[in-house]
């Protein structure tokens, strides 16, 4: 697959793309070593985050950047800087938004050269209806701001709104509260090909998130006890008191998805925490939830439960809430046994050949079931000096999860035809799951 991202070429056409290739893994750890450090480096340092005692063992690093909007505005917005954890050596440097790039136009002044504000996701009758809510309808008479954007399905140039792609900015225009903004298909990597591949794999996870959760899908459950490939992993659980059950989450869509459930009979305030993840090898998928779930447990610990999760516009609150012992009688229609069981060979595979060939396979998965991916490159001019190109990979037909209790873009079709694509049942609105995403 060609890829151009706004007249940018593809990796290793460019200062900006993959390493080069005899450097192999030391030239990404060695860009990644002097990206960290000082103020005038895009990240600065790592901290060790020790596992909370009964938790498996697992190395997860929290890092900062510090506060990047005083390079264009006269106040600080954040004052403490933005900081981000994660339990991989896969480097991720953040990036963020001038609004020079913009363009302020209606879609109706676009036209196809425009996302269809029509396909994206859209809130019930019932959740306007709710004088707390934000969010409007996608209007194309109203003005807002775009960005451009390269359609990986069409091949050719789109704008896309920017509340599909920018974080940390205000809606300046009633027209631009269509979405709140969410980190969902953002990637960072030294090869162009592999971020947009694993950008376009967080966006079918996100979908398969929110359609488990608000559907109550009935997954088979996944037994991985006598996965070889999964002995290290399986060998720090059995050292703490965390049992994983894992469900077959894959959609019509075919890419290999698992959704965990990682039970903690010892922990008074988090008995509860989900995951998810997605990707061409059903092993690794697992071994990805396996760490993930460390470092979303040490993030959640410190926090006290809400008020009111209804209330709340952050991803923390309806997992904490859902994370109560005593509200695991909500996860039963995952934890009830007996049920279908699989195991990992049963799963899809996608085949796992070079980063192109893994992102055209997922493309084309996408297309299948009528969904658009759209990329959008966010690098910043420091991250690239280091070798590498964050993107964001924007699919507006996929389900999004909404950690906005008030607005679940119920209105959604996918949220109603993809359960009955996988051969579940399908629930109308009046019989969704009621109760806060659990998922952070």
């Amino acid at each position: 697959m060609d890829v151009d991202l706004g007249g940018r070429r593809p990796p290793g056409d460019d200062a900006g793309g993959q390493l080069p290739a005899e450097e192999g893994g030391f030239g990404v750890l060695r860009g990644l070593e002097e990206a960290m450090g000082p103020a005038v480096r895009p990240v600065k340092g790592d901290h060790w985050l020790p596992p909370l005692p009964g938790e498996p063992e697992c190395t997860v690093f929290v890092s900062t950047i510090g506060d990047p909007t005083v390079l264009w505005e006269d106040r600080p917005s954040l004052p403490d800087g933005l900081d981000g954890a994660g339990g991989g050596t896969d480097p991720e440097v953040n990036s963020f938004h001038q609004s020079e790039p913009a363009c302020w136009a209606t879609a109706d002044e676009l036209g196809d050269e425009a996302v269809d504000l029509d396909v994206l996701p859209r809130c019930s009758p019932t959740e306007p209806a709710d004088e707390a809510a934000w969010l409007v309808q996608p209007d194309k008479s109203l003005p807002q701001r775009w960005v451009r954007g390269w359609s990986l399905t069409r091949e050719r140039p789109v704008w896309v709104p920017v509340s599909y792609v920018w974080l940390f900015t205000r809606h300046e225009a009633i027209g631009e509260r269509i979405a709140h903004p969410i980190s969902t298909g953002r990637a960072v990597h030294s090869d162009l090909h592999q971020a947009l591949a694993n950008g376009a794999c967080e966006a079918i996870e996100r979908d398969a998130i929110s359609l488990v959760w608000s559907q109550r899908l009935e997954l088979p459950e996944i037994d991985v006890s006598g996965e070889p490939a999964l002995r290290k992993e399986q060998r720090r659980v059995r050292d703490g008191s965390v049992d994983y059950r894992f469900y077959d989450a894959t959609s019509d869509i075919g890419v290999p998805t698992v959704f965990a459930v990682a039970l903690s009979d010892h922990n008074d305030r988090l008995g509860q925490l989900v995951m998810c993840a997605t990707g061409p090898d059903p092993v690794e998928v697992v071994r990805n939830i396996y760490r993930e779930a460390a470092s979303s447990r040490i993030a959640q610990a410190p926090h006290a439960a809400p008020d009111d999760p209804k209330n709340s516009t952050s991803v923390l609150p309806g997992a904490i809430q859902m994370g109560d012992p005593g509200k695991r009688e909500d996860f039963d229609f995952l934890l009830r046994r007996p049920r279908p069981t699989r195991r990992l060979a049963d799963l899809p595979t996608a085949p796992t050949g070079s980063s192109a060939e893994q992102l055209s396979l997922l493309v084309e998965r996408l297309a299948a079931v009528g969904a658009e991916a759209i990329a959008v490159e966010l690098t910043t001019d420091e991250a690239r000096a280091y070798g590498y190109r964050s993107v964001r990979v924007v699919v507006p037909e996929l389900m999004p999860p909404s950690f906005v209790h008030r607005n679940g873009h119920l209105d959604h079709p996918r949220l109603y035809r993809a359960p009955a694509a996988m051969g579940l049942a399908s629930h109308p609105e009046p019989e969704l799951n009621s109760e806060p995403q659990p998922f952070a």
